[in-house]
Order: C-alpha cells, then sequence, then structure tokens
C-alpha cells in the first residue's frame, strides 16, 4: 500500500523526471549499419554540389567507400556506385562531372572497373 518511499515518481510531479534524457551529440549510425566518415572538406562538398545531377551523391558514396578502406583511392564498380535512388547511368554521369572539375581523378580499366582518387578541391 505504502510502495516504494524511494521511489522517484512519489518524490517529482509526474512529468518532471524524463526517464529517457534527449541526445544532444549528432546522429550515429547502428552496429553494422553504413556510415560516411570525415571530415570531408567542406570546399569539396560545395564544389560537388553545385555540379549537375547526382554528382553529390556519388562523391558522397566514393567518400564512404574510402572511408571502409582509410584509403585516398578506391576501386569501384559503377554498380556498386548506384543504389536504390542512383541508376549506373546517373553514376557515370557523375563520376564524369566530378573528374571534369577536378574532385576526382579516375583511372578505366577495361574489365576491372575504376580506380577512383579522391583529390583536394580546386583553389578558387
Amino acid at each position: 500500500m505504502g510502495g516504494d518511499p524511494f521511489d522517484p515518481a512519489r518524490v517529482h510531479p509526474p512529468g518532471e523526471l524524463d526517464p529517457t534524457p534527449t541526445p544532444t551529440g549528432p546522429p550515429r549510425h547502428r552496429q553494422g549499419e553504413p556510415f560516411l566518415r570525415g571530415p570531408i572538406p567542406w570546399a569539396w562538398v560545395t564544389t560537388a554540389a553545385a555540379l549537375p545531377g547526382k554528382s553529390l551523391a556519388v562523391g558522397l558514396v566514393l567518400w564512404r567507400e574510402a572511408g571502409c578502406v582509410n584509403r585516398r583511392t578506391v576501386r569501384v564498380t559503377l554498380a556498386r556506385l548506384a543504389g536504390p535512388l542512383l541508376s549506373v547511368d546517373a553514376a557515370r554521369r557523375g563520376v564524369r562531372a566530378l573528374e571534369r572539375v577536378g574532385l576526382v581523378t579516375v583511372e578505366h580499366r577495361p574489365g576491372c572497373g575504376l580506380v577512383v582518387t579522391l583529390n583536394d578541391a580546386p583553389a578558387g
């Protein structure tokens, strides 16, 4: 009948104590979920964002791949760059656009996919 005298609900009015604290940091990925590793230079992001189509999305996938292997150069296929929101053709156009402005360097190897190197954002 009396309950636990040390029960916080008896001491504080209902709603005053929140049992789950509100997170203050940025959201985190769940275990086993893909994530984007940074930091990514803001000049790189803004340059890619100014390109047409899905160039920024392609660039972010390249950054994710590079973060997974902790290297600036990654071997990828257009099919791996593509996904549910990105077609192979859009991936191809995105890689070409990133290459045109110097954000990436691409080595084409017949039958072996692409070897893509992330470059520093061009000055200016």
